[in-house]
């Protein structure tokens, strides 16, 4: 083994720290009987050789050690090498597309050689792992199938191992790690879709000559899903709640924990890694099922009737670990897709009635993003309100697990968290959410705020412009009535430049207070005049909504649109927007912004073509430019849909493109994210209010 190792010139190599000279004692550490040293050197690999995925002339010559370890039979831990061949390789990575650190073009073409030298050698050399099958170290064979796919220019070769030694296999995570694989198979190879489907097929069946594992079954289906889900059967569902209540019932009777040997504490990144994995999946009964479970899910994509089913079991799990799992899926579900949501979101709210506070945390933090459909799990939030902090109030009150339920409440503007709310704010936490809260309650709810708020602003000191000045600010305005005024024109007067922050944030706030303002007009008049361009559309929005100096209010707009930044630009045309046809001597402006390409993109397009519709008034000429907004950017799409909601049946060119949008699973901004992402299910059902309202208006039903 390492036949000619001490030939090459690795001091004249690099790595990620310096010259490559202690390359070949990691290269042998790796060959150690000692599993401490062996992970050691492995997390060097991966530390210094291949450093966040950097590859370096170090790298490539590594690589074919790497593959002789890998083919010495009864060495240990070369499933571990296995992987790091794969991420060495880049799996199909584009160097045109990827950054490089330096404008050097002798460094960028050395980096390029680097990278499609590794592709090259990993390539070359990968047909060695075809004869590995049969090696007794199932954590190798474990490995084996995905590498095979990923680096193997010869996919019916590796189709045929595939399905040949998944007929024999006896390990079941090995047989998982084969349906993977040739999930992935059929997806990179179109022309092998249909037999690998009947292999996957094959693999949901019992058979007698390999391990009838449940979990394959789970792996199987959603590999179906992925790559032939005409395929899939029609008990998907049934068949996988079932898989999950098996392993949940073996694992209690502990006749199915898959224990592996215990691994050794080392001073390594993957050591930490391991341990992080281990407490998260602690306390989760049978967590490769939900693992392959969350799997199913993805591979579903669209198919919302049965997520929505797989999730509605997993909520009613009585494994807490599983219901946790669930409540994180709940919230990239329901804010990511449209569906039968009413029922996933009462028993997401069911878990407030839990003893473990953190399902109680989880679910109420996933409940205030999904406010906007969250009313069947309205009362389950406010029972827990009801029941009261269980500790005496604190400053951080959101952090605890009554305030999470109580901000999840406040969220969807229900009554019941008004004096919760009023309590916590006497002197804790001032939510940044707190002004939309206010804004969905009702104003006599909302004004039970009121002398909390005013006293909470009254104390804040100018000079030090504490981040809660502008969030107070906003759920003042939000209620809205005269007596706010005392304390925001103290703010408003506050002497000396360190005043000018909060003065900025008053002047954002003061457009909610119509006409109650007008008080504010000689502060907002001297403001204007000393105002910089990054708070002059606030002040002349304040102004506007004071009624006071129009001449004052147009120009400061009119500079705001021929700002050099998009974001003044932006700002300025939801100003515009607010004031309509007041805003008509603009309009030269706005069809000048219309036909500047490079001005008329992005967020810019939707605030454009509805400022020009709310000003202007005119169909005709908007339509065009709500068209173009609609296409640029989805974020554009719920602002667009309300300006056609307003034009009658003159909105009907956009009917063919609004019952596109209402007919899909996923909402408008949803762009197939995984993890903690959440999307603004809030505006996806205001687009779909206003979609819905342009059809039955347009005649189309």
């Amino acid at each position: 083994m390492f036949t000619g190792i001490d030939d090459l010139d690795w001091a004249s190599m690099n790595h990620a720290y310096g010259d490559a000279s202690d390359v070949p004692r990691m290269l042998r550490a790796l060959a150690s009987e000692d599993e401490a040293e062996r992970e050691i050197a492995l997390d060097g690999m991966h530390g210094a050789v291949h450093h966040q995925g950097d590859v370096y002339d170090s790298t490539v010559a590594c690589i074919p050690f790497l593959f002789e370890l890998v083919t010495t039979a009864g060495l240990p831990g070369r499933g571990g090498i296995v992987d790091l061949l794969r991420s060495i390789d880049g799996d199909g990575r584009d160097v045109e597309e990827m950054e490089f650190w330096s404008d050097d073009e002798e460094e960028y073409e050395a980096w390029a050689r680097n990278l499609a030298g590794a592709e090259s050698e990993t390539r070359a050399r990968s047909g060695l792992l075809l004869d590995l099958f049969d090696d007794p170290d199932a954590g190798l064979r474990k490995e084996l199938p995905g590498a095979l796919v990923q680096l193997h220019d010869d996919p019916e070769a590796v189709f045929a191992v595939l399905r040949r030694r998944s007929r024999t296999e006896p390990d079941p995570r090995v047989l998982r790690a084969m349906a993977t694989a040739l999930g992935d198979l059929a997806v990179r190879n179109q022309e092998l879709a249909q037999e690998v489907a009947e292999a996957l097929t094959a693999l949901t069946l019992p058979a007698t000559d390999r391990t009838d594992d449940p979990g394959l079954l789970l792996a199987a289906l959603a590999q179906l899903a992925r790559c032939a889900p005409g395929r899939l059967p029609e008990r998907t569902v049934e068949m996988a709640t079932g898989v999950m209540r098996k392993a949940r019932e073996a694992e209690e009777e502990g006749t199915a924990r898959e224990d592996t040997a215990p691994a050794p504490e080392t001073p390594t990144m993957i050591s930490y890694l391991r341990r992080l994995g281990a407490s998260h999946r602690g306390s989760v009964k049978a967590p490769w099922a939900t693992d392959l479970l969350m799997e199913l899910h993805y591979a579903l994509d669209d198919r919302v009737a049965e997520r929505f089913a797989l999730l509605e079991d997993q909520l009613r799990s009585p494994d807490w670990g599983q219901r946790r799992e669930a409540i994180d899926m709940s919230g990239l579900l329901l804010s990511g897709w449209r569906g039968p949501h009413e029922e996933s979101v009462r028993l997401l709210g069911e878990q407030l009635r839990e003893a473990e506070p953190r399902i109680v945390r989880w679910a109420a933090g996933e409940l205030e993003w999904l406010y906007a459909i969250g009313a069947p799990a309205a009362d389950a939030l406010a029972d827990r309100v009801a029941a009261g902090p269980n500790h005496p109030a604190q400053a951080q009150w959101n952090e605890t697990t009554y305030g999470a339920a109580l901000g999840a409440l406040a969220a969807q503007g229900d009554a019941r968290a008004v004096p919760g709310l009023v309590e916590a704010l006497r002197f804790g936490h001032v939510p940044e959410e707190l002004g939309g809260w206010i804004d969905r309650m009702g104003p006599d709810e909302a004004a039970a705020l009121l002398p909390v708020l005013v006293r909470r602003l009254s104390l804040i000191d100018p000079e030090k412009q504490p981040e809660r000045t502008g969030f107070l600010l906003d759920a003042v305005a939000a209620v809205g009535p005269a007596e706010a005024m005392e304390p925001v024109l103290r703010l408003l007067r506050a002497p000396g430049s360190g005043g000018t922050g909060v003065r900025s944030a008053v002047a954002r706030a003061l457009p909610r207070l119509g006409a109650t303002a007008r008080e504010a007009l000689p502060e907002l008049r001297e403001l204007a005049r000393e105002s910089d361009p990054g708070h002059r559309v606030d002040v002349a929005g304040a102004l506007w909504s004071a009624g006071g100096e129009p001449d004052v209010v147009l120009s400061a707009l009119s500079k705001g649109l021929a700002a050099e930044r998009w974001f003044q630009r932006y700002d300025a045309l939801r100003t515009i927007a607010r004031m309509g046809a007041e805003a008509a001597e603009l309009l030269p402006d706005l069809r000048r912004l219309r036909e500047s390409p490079e001005d008329n993109g992005g967020w810019v397009a939707g605030t454009l073509a509805v400022a020009l519709w709310r000003v202007g008034g005119d169909p005709e000429e908007s339509m065009p430019a709500l068209l173009h907004a609609w296409a640029e950017h989805r974020d554009n799409r719920p602002d667009v849909a309300g300006a056609w909601a307003q034009m009658g049946p003159s909105a009907t060119p956009a009917v063919p493109l609004l019952r596109q949008e209402l007919a899909a699973a996923r909402r408008y901004d949803n762009t197939g994210g995984r993890g903690r992402i959440r999307y603004r299910c809030a505006n996806d059902e205001q687009l779909l209010r206003h979609g819905r309202a342009v059809l039955a208006e347009c005649g189309d039903r």
